[in-house]
This record gives C-alpha cells, structure tokens and sequence, in this order.
C-alpha cells in the first residue's frame, strides 16, 4: 500500500498519524517497549515519515492542535510533541520536559515552575507569622527551590539568579524559626519526598539532631541528583571544619 503524501492529508489526519508514529517509535521516558529502540529499517522508514510529517504539522495545524499534543496523556506522544514543536509554546515545551524528569504531568510542571518564579506575599512578615506558618513557608519555599531547575528560559534549565535569590528567603526563614527555638519542627522534613527540602531541613537542624542531619546530607551527596549532591557534599566539609560534626569516616580503598 503506498504511503499518502502529507499534503493531502487533513490536519486531524496528520494528528492521528503523529501519534500512531510518537507511540511506535518511543522516547527514553517510556521503556516499557525497549524493542523499537532497534535500529531496524521499519524504524528508519518511521523516523523519515515524521521528519516529513513535522514541517507540515508546523505549517498548517493550529497552535492550540499542537500545543494539545504536548499535554496528550501518553508520554511518548508529549515529549515527541515537545521536541518537534518546542518554538511554538516554549513554556509548554519546557514544562513537559520538566514534567517527564520529575513524574509530574506537564499542566502540574507548568504550575509549579510558574509557583518557583513567583515571590512570597510580602505580608505578614516572618516575624508576624506563626511557627506553623514558617514550617509551611519553609516547606513552599524549598519546593520552589526545587523548581528552579526547571525555570531557566529557552531551554536553559536551571534559573541561577533565581535559585540564589530563594536559597535567601529560606535562610530568612530559618533564621526566624531558630530565633523562636522551633528548629525541631522541621526534623519532619528529613523524611520529605523532595530532596531539596530534605537538604535544607538537614541544613537547619544540624545543631540540634546532627546524627539524622548527617544521614540525611550524606544520602543526598551519595544521590545522583546534580543541582543538590555537590552542596550536600560542601555542608558537609564547612560543618566538620567548623566543629560543628566531629570528622566523618571515610570509607577506605
């Protein structure tokens, strides 16, 4: 059967074979089916027919029909989506990356880098706020730090300036804490599924529990996280060099 140009196909029609061809080819994100990773020559006449696919998708199929696509609910069809069309919605391009990276679904990817470049209301201050509400403001403002990975413009990654500019509030809010003797209140955040918030609550509680504080660092510098391993590891060193830890073993080789 002979394979129908591209021009005389429909935009719904070039739609449906996009995702016929996202899903047979596959993307890292989806390992499920490692087989049509071989380099087989159905795989080469697949890879062509979306090379000829994409530049037609990009002249005639509205923004919104692509930008739905980046928001489709299989993986293999959003970031194949996000790699082809990323000019046309760089933000929701970005957000389905982030999202595949962190198991969150693009539109919650999107909002949460949305949430990381948005500053905290400036009232009430931290001085007016209560413990609870300066463990949750910590807790929010280690999430965003968490994001900023994420937050870099045209595909840049991590947002430098802005991650510097929360790892500031979240001392701020430490130092709060600290001063109302509440340290204790963020040992919880030592058992959190987010590794930023685990690194800056080992970071706030290495005075008053430094054996889980240690653990806690030492798992994140051992992780192969690269936006939290190398300070986890430079805590560690600035805390055993001040005396605030006696000297660690090192493992022997």
């Amino acid at each position: 059967m002979s394979v129908r140009d591209v021009g005389d196909m429909t935009v719904p029609e070039l739609v449906d074979e996009f995702r016929r061809l996202a899903d047979e080819l596959g993307t890292p994100w989806d390992s499920r089916r490692p087989g049509r990773f071989e380099r087989t020559p159905e795989r080469a006449a697949r890879i062509a027919r979306m090379n000829a696919l994409t530049p037609e998708m990009r002249r005639r199929a509205p923004p919104a029909t692509i930008s739905a696509l980046m928001l489709d609910p299989e993986v293999d069809v959003r970031m194949w989506a996000a790699m082809r069309f990323s000019e046309i919605d760089r933000e929701l391009s970005n957000a389905a990356f982030a999202g595949a990276r962190e198991k969150a679904p693009p539109r919650e990817a999107l909002a949460l880098i949305e949430h990381a470049r948005t500053p905290p209301p400036a009232q009430p201050t931290l001085a007016q706020m209560s413990v609870d509400d300066l463990v949750a403001r910590f807790s929010d403002a280690c999430l965003r730090e968490f994001w900023t990975r994420h937050c870099g413009r045209d595909g840049s990654g991590l947002d430098e300036e802005l991650r510097y500019r929360i790892d500031g509030e979240v001392d701020q809010i430490v130092a709060e804490i600290r001063r109302r003797g509440a340290c204790d209140r963020l040992l919880p955040l030592l058992d959190s599924p987010n590794i930023t918030t685990r690194a800056e609550a080992a970071r706030a509680t290495i005075r008053i529990a430094p054996e889980r504080a240690v653990r806690t660092l030492e798992a994140v510098s051992d992780s192969k996280d690269s936006r939290e391993l190398g300070r986890a590891s430079m805590s560690l060193w600035y805390y055993e060099h001040e005396g605030i830890i006696p000297a660690r073993k090192r493992p022997q080789n």
